[in-house]
């Protein structure tokens, strides 16, 4: 399955006019109370008013008002008293545009996929006949009884692809996850600035590059719409990942944060002790890329029987990126904590065989760990360089193994003996 949608234009979206608010008239605030004047700035905080409709809806709520304190000295209920001060449709109808109106119902219903593309129509090109279409199946739903929001969105959608084309229902999705998406890119962009990756000031065009990346794949996957099973989504999800900014996707392999373990992400998270230069960084982030599409087209394959992609050696590019001392020392950051937990094993296997007695622990430990290095590096390395010295190196380190780590191998093998003579007499 192919992914499009990736590049997207939001400078439309953002230059709606319901995003700019204009000011509260002069002849709003000079001449109407205080809490007439706070619900006019709320509306026009929804729908920019021009001063004409400010003044009409402040004076519809002055004789709202009157008429309400009328009602109040009848003795009326309260529940009278507050129908005058319901602003909704039938209330805005005589002053706004529909245009207006509908803009007003989505910045209060933002869940109503109609009225989004109602309050959008002139950025989503709509034809007279389309808002005509969407607005009767807008008013046909108001009086559904209330369904689940799943229920409510299949609605939606299944009303909206017969009404749109399929590049106007793109668009919706996109506006519809535009506030989600901004929130994610403002987060995804502190953790880039905290890292020193971009400079706030002087890298904006790679923001837009994660907003618009966020756009996309949320557009994309539709979740609220619940459109796959949670294998397909997730699996959806990751190939989206692969659209993912190069900066982002440094970030979060600095960050731990999301990615995908492979080598060129291992020795990523280790720049500053390899002291990689930007080539080098961006190289590796290339070969990252590359590797994870190649496994998931491998894995969207399967199912198929299609023939597999050849999966390209993660060791013999990365001889070619590193010099053979930034090999060296990503070999030992990369080693150091299993070398640390194979050496703890061992100790531990030495107590249950009664073995560690009279040892120092601490000492025997470090003599462990330190081996277990030498060994994991120099296995790592006849891995990136296929030569005879390499080659020959693990086997001298092998044969340097501690006393102790080699009555363990002894124990293991007369086990591993033992239990397969047990299991030819079974059979």
């Amino acid at each position: 399955m192919k992914i499009k949608w990736i590049k997207i234009v939001i400078i439309g979206i953002l230059c709606h006019p319901g995003f700019i608010a204009a000011q509260i008239s002069s002849k709003v605030t000079g001449n109407y109370p205080a809490d007439i004047v706070c619900k006019v700035d709320e509306l026009n905080s929804k729908v920019n008013l021009s001063e004409e409709k400010q003044i009409k809806i402040a004076q519809k709520l002055y004789t709202a008002d009157s008429l309400a304190n009328i009602s109040l000295a009848k003795g009326d209920p309260a529940a009278r008293l507050k129908s005058y001060y319901i602003i909704d449709n039938t209330f805005l109808k005589p002053v706004l545009s529909p245009e207006e109106l509908d803009y007003y119902g989505y910045s209060i219903n933002k869940d109503n996929r109609f009225l989004a593309v109602l309050a959008f129509s002139a950025h989503l090109k709509l034809e007279p006949r389309q808002i005509s279409e969407i607005r009767k199946e807008n008013d046909s739903v108001a009086g559904i009884p209330k369904l689940s929001e799943k229920e409510t969105i299949l609605i939606y959608n299944k009303k909206l692809i017969r009404v749109l084309t399929q590049q106007q229902y793109i668009s919706m999705l996109k506006i519809i996850y535009r506030e989600q998406s901004e929130e994610e890119a403002k987060k995804d962009w502190g953790k880039i600035i905290k890292l020193q990756l971009a400079d706030d000031n002087k890298d904006r065009k790679e923001y837009v590059k994660i907003l618009n990346y966020h756009i996309a794949k949320n557009a994309f996957l539709d979740k609220d719409a619940e459109r796959y099973g949670k294998t397909k989504r997730d699996f959806l999800a990751k190939k989206m990942a692969l659209e993912e900014p190069s900066i982002l996707v440094h970030a979060n392999i600095l960050a731990e944060d999301g990615f995908i373990n492979n080598k060129y992400s291992s020795i990523i998270k280790y720049e500053k002790e390899l002291e990689l230069t930007q080539s080098q960084t961006d190289t590796l982030l290339l070969k990252y890329n590359q590797l994870e599409r190649i496994k998931l087209e491998n894995r969207d394959k399967e199912s198929s029987n299609e023939a597999l992609k050849a999966v390209p050696s993660e060791y013999e590019n990365i001889a070619k990126i590193l010099t053979p001392e930034q090999v060296k020392k990503w070999l030992i950051q990369k080693n150091k904590q299993t070398a640390k937990k194979e050496a703890q094993r061992n100790w531990e296997q030495l107590e249950a065989e009664g073995l560690a007695k009279d040892l120092d622990k601490d000492k025997t430990l470090a003599e462990f760990a330190v081996y277990q290095l030498q060994f994991l590096v120099t296995k790592d390395r006849a891995m990136v360089y296929h030569t005879q010295e390499n080659i020959f190196a693990k086997r001298d380190i092998e044969k340097k193994k501690p006393e102790l780590l080699k009555q363990l191998d002894t124990i293991n093998l007369k086990k591993s003996q033992n239990a397969k003579t047990k299991q030819g007499l079974t059979w």
